[in-house]
C-alpha cells in the first residue's frame, strides 16, 4: 500500500514537471515567433520601442537627431509616411514624419529639434527603451504608384493621378529633405524610370544640411539624371554652394521652365513652402503642378 502511494507520488511529480517543461516549451516557441519588429498599422497607433538614438547636427539650438524604432517599413509605398504621437486625448500630439530609407529590420526618422516644438522635444527626451505611439503608412501622397513619372493623390473614394512627368523640381527646406530621397531613391532603382529631377536643397546655415554625403551622392547614383543644388541663407567663408533663400532668379538659373511634362514637389516649413510656391507661380507653374508634401 505504502508502494502504490510513493508510485503514485512519483508519477504525480513527472506529470508535474513534463507540463512544466511543456508550458516553458510553448512560451518560447510563442515568443521566438511574434519576437521581431512590430508591425504598424495605417488606422491604428501602436505602441514601438525606440531602439537607437544618435545626435549628429553641429546646431547646438536646434540639433538634428536620428530615432530608430523596432519596426517594420521595408514594404512602404514611395511618398508615404508614419504618423508618431504622444500623450492621451485631447493633450495628444501627433506629427508626421517621413522614413530616411526603407528597412526589413527598423523604421529611421531624422528630426530638428526645435524649441518651441512639442513633438521633437519629446522625442529628443526619449531614452533607448522607451516607446513612442507611431501608425503607418500615412499620407495622401504617391510616387511610382501609376507607373514612372507618377504621382498619385490618395482620396477618400478614387485616386487622382498625374502621369507623363518628365522632370521633377523638389525644393527642400530642413527635414524636408526625407520625402525627397525616397523619390529619388525609387527612381534610381528602378530601371525603367527615366524622370529627370533637380533637386534645390535649403537651410539657414551650413551646420544645418542633413545627410550631405547621401543628397550629394545621388548625382552619381542616378549618372546625372539627378541634379543637386545646395543652398544657404547665412553661408561661412567656407561654404561652396548657392547663398540665399530660395528666389525666382535661382529656380531660372537652376530649373527647368514651366510646362505640362515638369511637376514641382515642396516639403518644409509652411512659410518655406509658401515662399517657394509664389515664385513658381510668378514663373508661371500652374498651381496644380505644385505638390506639397
Amino acid at each position: 500500500h505504502i508502494s502504490t502511494e510513493k508510485t503514485m507520488a512519483l508519477s504525480l511529480e513527472l506529470i508535474t514537471a513534463i507540463a512544466a517543461i511543456v508550458a516553458v516549451t510553448m512560451i518560447w516557441l510563442w515568443a521566438t515567433s511574434t519576437s521581431g519588429p512590430v508591425r504598424l498599422n495605417p488606422q491604428k497607433y501602436i505602441p514601438v520601442k525606440l531602439i537607437k538614438k544618435e545626435v549628429v547636427s553641429e546646431n547646438c539650438d536646434r540639433p538634428t537627431v536620428f530615432l530608430t524604432f523596432d519596426t517594420n517599413v521595408e514594404n512602404f509605398p514611395t511618398g508615404a509616411h508614419v504618423s508618431c504621437r504622444f500623450g492621451k486625448g485631447v493633450k495628444s500630439v501627433a506629427r508626421p514624419y517621413t522614413p530616411t530609407r526603407f528597412s526589413p529590420k527598423e523604421l529611421e526618422l531624422m528630426i530638428r529639434v526645435y524649441p518651441e516644438g512639442k513633438m521633437t522635444q519629446h522625442m529628443a527626451e526619449m531614452k533607448v527603451g522607451e516607446t513612442l505611439d507611431i501608425k503607418g503608412p500615412t499620407g495622401l501622397r504617391r510616387y511610382g504608384r501609376a507607373g514612372p513619372g507618377s504621382f498619385t493623390k490618395l482620396l477618400k473614394s478614387k485616386e487622382v493621378h498625374t502621369t507623363g512627368i518628365e522632370t521633377i523640381l523638389m525644393f527642400a527646406g530642413g527635414t524636408g529633405i526625407t520625402p525627397m530621397l525616397q523619390i529619388c531613391n525609387h527612381i534610381i532603382k528602378d530601371p525603367k524610370d527615366s524622370t529627370k529631377v533637380v533637386l534645390v536643397v535649403a537651410n539657414s546655415v551650413p551646420g544645418d544640411v542633413m545627410m550631405y554625403d547621401e543628397v550629394k551622392d545621388l548625382e552619381t547614383r542616378s549618372k546625372g539624371a539627378i541634379k543637386v543644388e545646395f543652398t544657404v541663407s547665412r553661408p561661412t567663408e567656407d561654404w561652396k554652394h548657392r547663398e540665399g533663400r530660395i528666389c525666382q532668379q535661382m529656380i531660372t538659373e537652376t530649373c527647368p521652365g514651366s510646362c505640362k511634362k515638369v511637376v514641382s514637389v515642396l516639403c518644409g516649413p509652411t512659410p518655406f513652402e509658401k515662399a517657394v510656391t509664389a515664385c513658381l507661380m510668378e514663373l508661371g507653374h500652374e498651381k496644380s503642378s505644385i505638390l506639397r508634401w
